[in-house]
């Protein structure tokens, strides 16, 4: 079955276009306050530099700067140039030559070829070197009042689109679990909903560094189950290739009450992704939840294969601590990894 990767959704949307014309509005108003002489460069920058990401703020926002500095330094030296007798084009160029070789190696400096030339081709009424200072200036100020309107304006969506993903994903990893017990597909189908899967972590990855940006307190305390998120999503992932892997290799059809196994599996992961849309719209599942959850989950005594007990001890151990990290906001990170030397044993005979 396909698995469909959430798009941005309309409130993302929304609330990127608020904080650009918020960031605007900001630039226009402190270019006021500041008195100057080209404030459209300020309401540019702002425009230009405001991201939906914080972090992507600050990069684009450092990018500027660097350029105008570079690029006003250079304009300075041109107009200096051109001030003690070289001719207009000749000091252009002079400039120009080494910020096309700085931008082709640096391309975050390429900004600095735009100062320049606004520099050197606008030139102010007043000194000659009024427009690359007002230049930094305005660009200095666009940027300041991005990063301030990225961090205070409307920046809390990460959480919900993490959730978003997160949900999307486990439906992922529960249609590898159905489609290879089934065999309903082959391995290269597998792959591609895996690969479905890789693309939702490394955008919940994202979003929850992004998350670790929008505060000066660390995630791990405002909000373990979100820093905890990425890794419990690719311990089950990696506990499905796995099935996937030994279903294709030996039918799970052998087992004893097979269609029970994967039907426990799968409605289980369904209700863990539940569990995911209801943290998505800022909501804890509730103790009925929990419990329909864990009751879907067979136990490992279903099939007599120790191959298969094994690995059911790993799913079982996987998922159970993942539904009570799910419904319990207050819960640390779900066990993984060295955490699972012993519970899979009781998670076998709870």
């Amino acid at each position: 079955m396909p698995v469909s990767i959430p798009e941005r959704s309309t409130s993302t949307i929304v609330r990127q276009a608020i904080r650009v014309l918020v960031a605007i509005g900001a630039s226009e108003l402190l270019s006021n306050l500041m008195h100057l002489q080209d404030p459209a460069w300020a309401l540019i920058t702002a425009a230009v530099v405001t991201q939906t990401t914080i972090g992507e703020t600050v990069s684009n926002g450092q990018s500027q700067l660097l350029g105008a500095l570079i690029g006003g330094g250079a304009s300075m030296i041109a107009i200096s140039l051109h001030e003690l007798g070289l001719p207009q084009e000749a000091a252009l160029w002079s400039a120009l030559i080494p910020l096309a070789a700085l931008a082709a190696w640096r391309p975050q400096t390429r900004l600095g070829l735009v100062t320049v030339l606004i520099a050197m081709l606008f030139p102010s009424d007043n000194s000659p070197f009024f427009v690359p200072i007002q230049r930094v200036i305005c660009v200095l100020a666009g940027v300041l009042v991005s990063m301030v309107v990225s961090f205070a304006v409307l920046h809390d969506q990460t959480r919900r689109d993490a959730f978003r993903l997160a949900a999307a994903m486990v439906r992922g990893i529960g249609a590898i679990l159905d489609g290879a017990a089934h065999h309903d597909i082959g391995w290269h189908d597998i792959q591609s909903l895996d690969d479905t899967c890789a693309t939702c972590l490394r955008r919940i990855s994202a979003n929850v560094a992004e998350a670790r940006r929008e505060r000066f307190r660390s995630l791990e305390k405002r909000d373990p189950m979100l820093a905890a998120l990425p890794q419990a999503l690719q311990q089950l992932q990696t506990d499905a290739m796995v099935f996937a892997r030994a279903a294709l290799a030996s039918p799970v059809h052998d087992a004893k009450d097979a269609q029970t196994l994967v039907r426990g599996l799968v409605s289980s992961l369904e209700q863990i992704a539940r569990g995911c849309d209801e943290q998505a719209h800022g909501r804890s599942p509730g103790d009925e939840h929990t419990r329909n959850a864990l009751a879907a989950i067979p136990h490992d005594d279903i099939t007599e294969a120790p191959e298969w007990r094994f690995i059911l001890r790993i799913l079982r151990a996987d998922m159970t601590s993942f539904i009570g990290f799910l419904s319990n906001p207050e819960n640390s990170s779900p066990k993984t990894g060295n955490d699972r030397k012993t519970t899979p044993e009781k998670s076998g005979r709870s």
